[in-house]
């Protein structure tokens, strides 16, 4: 089965994702949350906040989230696990590269 979304595996470098984004089947914000994943193999969404902000500048916090989840509609990202901590103790969803 073949796919039109261009993607890198995880263990790509960072210039890889960005030539997948590049062609135009992904935006610029979800090239960039998906190159995070280069640095984690498991995220939460505050993590890929963090994480962006430290790589790209200030985003707003519904920005990354919604990133990553057309990401997740588009079969690049996978819901890990449910064994994620917020900062205030709660658990919380990670994600990972498919």
């Amino acid at each position: 089965m073949s796919t039109d979304v261009a993607h890198a595996r995880r263990t790509d470098p960072m210039t890889s994702h960005e030539a997948a984004w590049s062609l135009g089947d992904l935006s610029e914000k979800q090239g960039r949350v998906l190159a995070l994943f280069d640095a984690r193999t498991l995220a939460t969404d505050a993590q890929l906040r963090a994480d962006y902000q430290r790589a790209y500048g200030p985003v707003a916090e519904s920005t990354v989230r919604t990133r990553r989840r057309e990401l997740q509609d588009l079969g690049l990202v996978v819901l890990a696990d449910t064994k994620g901590v917020t900062s205030g103790g709660r658990s919380c969803r990670r994600y990972r590269l498919r």
